[in-house]
């Protein structure tokens, strides 16, 4: 017996290879298509290939003026239309597949303006990988309509093109992340470089500082500067927020500080009440500061100090044992213009420790959320007589470090130890 391949046999024989050859054809073209635009332009001319179609186009969300885009149309310069209306509107909408073969018949249908005439359509939603949807295939005028089968062709184009659209996504955020990344890198390196890249040598002085930002910069910082009388001018503060904004004003402030301490003040209050005008003048009103500074004569053992709202720091008495608590100045600098500050002059002899901190010290957190308790400070500071500064800096740190266990760092930690000779 003789098998003769009927009519349909062979009309189904010539579509299947027809569809392969367009598949052949374009795969490779657009697996090579670096650039979305033209990748998505191979998308639309596979699409009118394999269902035959007059026209293609790729529609896109713009949210910003809520519309819809063509970023790719056959025949036409792009096309915007309203979020929601038309049938490319309406399958973005309702993330269906839509397939009119009279368009002169479905209300939805937005006549355009021009010589063009559209008879049947075929609108299939762009799909992202976690199921949203991120714009429309239109196929337009196929002779004789569009079929079951020819949704299905199209639904190949519609992965493709989805996924071009969301792989220039995550390129354009990975390289966005890249160049974040790189912008913190050099910030990093700006801040570091603005902290005193050695301690100050002083024969009746024993001091040493360090900040271990949260972030990749922080608002956090501290300054040794030598004085041309021999004494040694000192700040520790805390910029409010953290991230770029608070590295900024933080490198603002520690500006400031050294072009109003070019020779030794002669009132650390009203050096601090200048200075708070300054800030309050260059920084919005979210913005502010906590500082402590500090000005030790050598000549006399004396220590001159204002706090403005920062921690208070502890100092060590030697000859009693006794923990003081340094809290004489004024609100932080920044944040009322009006603010007045006071200043205390103390002793500060042989033995005697000064520790100052920030607050990512004292409020350390652990995974349970439990804050550290300021007395363990003290503690650890009562149990350090007789250790060098470097030493108490790092029983303090690795004590904070010890409580919050695994927690992640969620403040700057700044440390400063003087300890008199």
């Amino acid at each position: 017996m003789i098998f003769r391949a009927g009519p349909r046999y062979n009309m189904e024989t010539m579509q299947g290879d027809h569809i392969s050859r367009v598949i052949f054809e374009y795969a490779s073209r657009i697996g090579d298509a670096r650039e979305t635009g033209a990748n998505l332009q191979l998308n639309a001319d596979m699409a009118r290939s394999l269902v035959g179609a007059d026209r293609c186009s790729i529609w896109l969300i713009d949210r910003k003026s809520n519309e819809l885009w063509t970023k790719v149309a056959h025949g036409v310069d792009e096309l915007r239309i309203p979020m929601g209306k038309g049938l490319v509107g309406a399958s973005i909408e309702t993330n269906e597949t839509i397939v009119v073969n009279d368009t002169s018949q479905d209300p939805r249908f937005l006549n355009p303006v021009g010589a063009y005439q559209t008879v049947s359509m075929l609108v299939i939603p762009l799909r992202s990988s976690d199921g949203s949807v991120i714009g429309a295939l239109q196929a337009l005028n196929k002779p004789g309509g569009f079929s079951k089968e020819d949704v299905d062709l199209l639904a190949l184009a519609a992965n493709y093109s989805a996924s071009a659209i969301e792989n220039q996504r995550l390129r354009h955020e990975a390289e966005s992340a890249r160049l974040m990344m790189r912008e913190l890198e050099i910030a990093r390196d700006v801040q570091q470089r603005l902290f005193p890249e050695t301690n100050p040598q002083y024969p009746t002085l024993d001091c040493t500082a360090s900040c271990r930002a949260a972030k990749s910069v922080g608002g956090d910082y501290y300054d040794f500067i030598p004085m041309s009388d021999g004494g040694l001018f000192f700040t520790l503060g805390d910029v409010s927020g953290k991230g770029i904004a608070a590295a900024v004003l933080m490198a603002s402030i520690q500006a400031s500080i050294r072009s109003q301490v070019m020779t030794p003040p002669s009132s650390l209050e009203q050096l601090m009440g200048s200075f708070n005008l300054a800030v309050a003048s260059f920084s919005r009103s979210e913005r502010y500061s906590t500082l402590f500074c500090g000005y030790f004569d050598p000549t006399h053992r004396k220590l001159t100090y204002v706090n403005a709202g920062q921690v208070e720091p502890m100092l060590l008495r030697a000859a009693t044992g006794k923990v003081e608590r340094l809290s004489t100045g004024g609100p932080p600098v920044g944040l009322l213009s009006f603010s007045m500050y006071s200043q205390e002059e103390i002793p500060f002899e042989a033995g005697d420790i000064l520790l100052c901190y920030s607050d990512g010290i004292s409020e350390s957190t652990n995974m349970d959320d439990e804050m550290w308790d300021d007395v363990e400070v003290r503690h650890l500071l009562e149990a350090s007589r007789g250790r060098s500064a470097v030493e108490i800096q790092k029983i303090i740190i690795d004590a904070a470090d010890a409580f919050a266990g695994e927690a992640e760092q969620a403040d700057d930690l700044t440390v400063m130890v003087i300890r008199g000779i």
